[in-house]
C-alpha cells in the first residue's frame, strides 16, 4: 500500500531527502580532524567498558560497534569491519546472559538497534535474528496503563526509534503503532494542544523539591521535543494515528517559546501552569535551543510540512547565531558537548546548504580540538564531565557513544567523510526515509 501524503500542506517527497553528503572540513581543518581521529579510533579499539553498561548502545560495546561499522563503510576497511563484528558479538552476548530492560540507550532495544545498523539483517522473519526482539517489545508495549517513562533515552520514544529503524517489517510496524497508541494515552489535552508530563517519580532527584507534582520537559533526550520528532517519523511512515498527536504536540510546544528578552528561546522545563522552571545554561543537543530546533526541523521535513519547516529553520538559524559562548560548553561529547554541536550544525548544513550552519559547525570543531582535546589524557585525548547520582560532578574517562569518546569519533568521521551517517538517527538528529512501499 502506498503511503498517503501526511498533511494537506505537504510538498513532494523530495523535501525529505538530504542532498549528497560532503565533508564539512577541508584543507588544514580536515588534516587536523584526521590527526585527532586516528589516535582516538586506535584507543577505542582497545578500551573495554566496565559493567553495568558494558554492552549498551550509549555507553558500551554496541555503541562502539556502530562506530567501527561507520568507519568500515567510509573507508572500506576490513580491519574496522572485523572490530565492529567482534564488538557486536560481545554486546549481543548480553541479550542471553543478562537481564536487560527495554531502554534504547542502555537496554536490549539499543543492542538490537546496533545489530540492525551493523548487520542490516534480512527482512525475512526466518532469517532475521531480531524477529524475537520485535515480538518481545511488541508484547511489552501492550502494557496499559503505561507505567514507565515516555522519553528517548529510556522510554517510549526510544522504543519508537528502534521500530522506525526496523521498518518495513511487520513486527516493527506493530511496535511503532503501539508506541503511538501509548503516547496517545499519555498525552494531556489542553486548550493550547497536547503535552506529555514527566511524572514526579521520574523527575531528577535534584529537581524533585521544586517539582513535587512533576512537570513538562522540553528537551530532546527526556522530553516533549523527542516525542514530536518520533511522531514525525511515524507520520512519515504511514501511521495515521500519529498525525493528530503531532499536530497537537506541535501547537503546544511552539506556544512555549520565550520572548526575545529571555536567555533562550525555549525553557528546559515548565510547570503545571506552563510557568518556566529552568532555562538552558549552554547550547546542547539534549536540552536547549540547538537540539530542539534541529528536532523540529527534522520532523517538519519528514512529514513535508512547509510552514513548519520554515518556522523550525528560523529557530535553527537563531540558535546558530545566538549560542556562541564556547566557555559554556565544558566537554567534547555528543550529548551536551562540542562534538554534538559540530554534528548538529553539520547535519543542518548538509540539509540546507546554508553558510550560517557551516560556520557554526566549524566554530564548534575548533572548540573541540583546541579546548577539549588534551593528548595523553582520557580516551584518545578526551575526558567527560559527568554528574553522579549524588549530585556531584567529576571528570571521567568515558569511551561511550552518548557522552564520551565514541560519539566524538563519530562526529569527526561525519565531518571528514563523504558518506552520510545513519547513526545519528538514534539521537533523532535525522529520520530514516520511509520505504514508499512499506505496508
Amino acid at each position: 500500500m502506498k503511503l498517503q501524503r501526511p498533511f494537506p500542506e505537504s510538498r513532494n517527497n523530495d523535501m525529505r531527502r538530504t542532498p549528497s553528503w560532503k565533508p564539512l572540513l577541508q584543507g588544514v581543518e580536515h588534516a587536523e580532524a584526521l590527526a585527532v581521529l586516528g589516535p582516538l579510533v586506535e584507543a577505542l579499539a582497545h578500551v573495554r567498558p566496565t559493567p553495568p553498561f558494558a554492552a549498551s548502545l550509549a555507553r558500551g560495546a554496541a555503541g562502539r560497534a556502530v562506530l567501527f561499522d561507520a568507519l568500515a563503510r567510509a573507508h572500506d576497511d576490513a580491519r574496522h569491519r572485523a572490530t565492529a563484528e567482534a564488538l557486536l558479538e560481545r554486546a549481543t552476548e548480553a541479550l542471553s546472559s543478562e537481564t536487560l530492560g527495554p531502554d534504547l540507550y542502555d537496554g536490549f532495544t539499543g543492542i538490537a538497534w546496533a545489530v540492525q545498523q551493523v548487520q542490516r539483517p534480512s527482512e525475512s522473519p526466518d532469517a532475521d535474528p531480531l524477529t524475537d526482539i520485535d515480538d518481545a517489545l511488541g508484547d511489552f508495549l501492550q502494557t496499559r496503563p503505561w507505567p514507565h517513562r515516555y522519553d528517548l533515552v529510556s522510554g517510549l520514544v526510544g522504543m519508537g526509534v528502534y521500530a522506525l529503524e526496523r521498518l518495513p517489517r511487520a513486527g516493527a510496524r506493530h511496535c511503532l503503532e503501539a508506541v503511538v497508541a501509548r503516547l496517545g494515552e499519555l498525552a494531556e489535552r489542553t486548550p493550547e494542544g497536547l503535552r506529555w508530563k514527566t511524572l514526579p517519580e521520574h523527575v531528577e532527584e535534584r529537581l524533585r523539591e521544586a517539582q513535587p507534582l512533576g512537570g513538562f520537559n522540553l528537551g530532546v533526550a527526556h522530553g516533549n521535543s523527542g516525542v514530536l520528532t518520533v511522531l514525525g517519523g511515524a507520520v512519515a511512515s504511514g501511521v495515521e494515528a500519529a498525525r493528530e498527536l503531532l499536530h497537537g504536540g506541535w501547537t503546544w510546544f511552539m506556544s512555549r517559546r520565550g520572548s526575545d528578552t529571555q536567555s533562550a528561546r525555549f525553557p528546559t522545563r515548565v510547570g503545571l501552569q506552563h510557568e518556566p522552571l529552568t532555562w538552558p545554561r549552554r547550547p546542547a543537543w539534549c536540552y536547549g535551543d540547538p537540539g530542539v530546533a534541529l528536532g523540529l526541523h527534522t520532523l517538519a521535513r519528514a512529514v513535508g510540512h512547509a510552514e513548519w519547516e520554515a518556522q523550525a529553520l528560523a529557530l535553527c538559524r537563531e540558535s546558530a547565531r545566538r549560542w556562541t559562548d564556547g566557555g559554556s560548553v565544558q566537554d567534547g561529547g555528543l550529548c551536551h558537548g562540542a562534538a554534538g554541536l559540530v554534528h548538529l550544525y553539520n547535519r543542518l548544513f548538509q540539509t540546507t546548504g546554508e553558510a550560517v550552519f557551516e560556520t557554526a559547525a566549524r566554530f564548534w570543531f575548533t572548540q573541540l580540538i583546541t579546548v577539549h582535546w588534551r593528548p595523553g589524557q582520557g580516551v584518545g585525548g578526551f575526558r567527560t564531565l559527568e554528574r553522579f547520582d549524588d549530585g556531584t560532578e567529576g571528570w571521567t574517562d568515558n569511551p561511550g557513544l552518548l557522552a564520551g569518546a565514541t560519539g566524538i569519533a563519530l562526529a569527526l568521521l561525519a565531518a571528514t567523510s563523504p558518506v552520510e551517517p545513519t547513526w545519528d538517527r538514534m539521537m533523532l538528529m535525522s529520520l530514516r526515509h520511509p520505504n514508499p512501499d512499506a505496508p
